[in-house]
């Protein structure tokens, strides 16, 4: 793909766009909604950990700092041009010589800096509710000194999100138990709804709370924050300034995320994502333009929150992955490009016969149109888009000849 020149890119494209006029559709309008879509890639992708079942294996070039997680945020934007914000997780991000009770807001004002010279902002801010000391759990703890302590990191994170960042906070808790009997499970999930309001309260206007939600772990029994159900409650609870966060691997097989996704939009919830692939439970794998992704996008993109006209309708957009063997930079620039193709196939969706199909009761009709969209090759639309932004037809193969992950390799073994 990378050989094609622009003439053959420019055909294409005309090709493609004469099709989808013949169904009403503007393929230069779906360009340019294409190019608007960014979406915030995670710090913690490039660096800080392995894990899984193989130990602390890292990816060669692994970043070994803040500073070089946001070069390769930098870089993920400098070939895509749709990640213009990283996500920063406050216990891993933080500078290494200081405690984790001791973090300050102003520590963040350098990296943000630095950040911003590299071309890029800061995106979400995410607490680390998981750390030594939660195993009983963090702000629904049994223990009132550990409940205190991430009450008061959630509030710090609340200030770095107002000051130097997009005031977007996204919250996942550890919280729930392995048995029956362990705890009393009102008692616990009381002390997790007391723990938000304090936090939401002292974090005044100007900071968005996004609730995420998760059917299991490290909990096996019960969670306190279980499913969108109970995100949703709490956020109703929180107010205008809190909503619901989606992540893929965070839910039972046979739900229907895209579902989900309808009913947020449809009763007016403020909503983010968190994108990954998984198979077997939270793998947090690369993203895939699968048939899940494109449904989801579909309902997104009929529900005016991705791309909208009006920013403010817009839901928070984030990846969140970070498996264990691919390379990390490599993998998210897949993602990236990936969400890129499942916003576009959403897009030259004919929604208009879809909807005639619907109202006439023709199942499998309105099924085959459904999937027209998904089986539409929306590849020549990205590909104008980038060469109109001055960018390779393909991030991973242009990050492949760019020479980038040798040098990190050499900088950082």
């Amino acid at each position: 793909m990378s050989r094609l020149t622009e003439a053959q890119v420019k055909e294409r494209y005309g090709i493609l766009g004469e099709d989808l006029a013949g169904a009403g559709i503007d393929i230069d309008i779906v360009k340019e909604k294409v190019k608007d879509f960014a979406v915030e890639v995670p710090s913690w992708v490039f660096g800080g950990f392995g894990g899984g079942r193989f130990g602390d294996y890292m990816p060669p070039g692994p970043a070994l700092d803040f500073r070089a997680k946001l070069r390769d945020a930098a870089k993920v934007h400098e070939l895509t041009g749709a990640a213009p914000r990283v996500a920063v997780h406050i216990g891993w991000d933080k500078p290494e010589d200081v405690a984790f009770d001791a973090v300050e807001p102003d520590m963040f004002a350098e990296p943000r800096n630095y950040a911003r010279e590299l071309g890029i902002d800061f995106g979400a801010v995410n607490p680390t509710l998981f750390l030594t000391g939660t195993h009983y759990g963090s702000l629904s703890s049994p223990l009132p000194q550990v409940r205190r302590m991430l009450i008061e990191h959630c509030i710090v994170c609340c200030e770095i999100a107002r000051e130097h960042s997009n005031g977007l906070v996204t919250y996942w808790l550890p919280d729930g138990t392995n048995y029956p009997g362990q705890r009393d499970l009102w008692q616990q999930e009381k002390l997790l709804r007391e723990a938000f309001c304090e936090i939401a309260e002292a974090a005044l206007d100007g900071v968005l709370h996004m609730v995420e939600y998760k059917l299991f772990e490290p909990g096996t029994y019960s969670t306190v924050i279980s499913d969108a159900g109970v995100a949703t409650e709490i956020a109703d609870m929180l107010g205008d300034n809190a909503g619901v966060l989606v992540d893929m691997g965070h839910h039972a097989f046979g739900v229907n995320v895209a579902q989900i996704v309808a009913r947020l939009i449809g009763t007016g919830r403020k909503g983010g994502f968190h994108f990954n692939t998984r198979y077997a439970a939270d793998d947090d794998h690369a993203v895939e333009p699968n048939i899940s992704m494109y449904a989801i996008f579909c309902e997104l993109v009929a529900g005016g929150v991705v791309c909208a006209q009006d920013p403010e309708r817009n839901w928070a957009y984030m990846i969140d992955q970070a498996s264990s063997l691919e390379n990390r930079i490599r993998a998210v620039l897949h993602s990236v490009d990936s969400l890129q193709v499942s916003l576009a196939k959403a897009l030259v969706l004919n929604r208009e016969r879809l909807r005639e199909l619907q109202e006439e009761q023709k199942i499998i009709p309105a099924n085959r149109e459904f999937l027209k969209g998904f089986l539409t090759d929306v590849r020549p639309i990205l590909w104008q888009a980038r060469l109109e932004q001055d960018l390779p037809l393909d991030p991973v193969e242009a990050y492949d000849a760019d020479g980038y992950q040798e040098r990190i390799e050499r900088e950082r073994d």
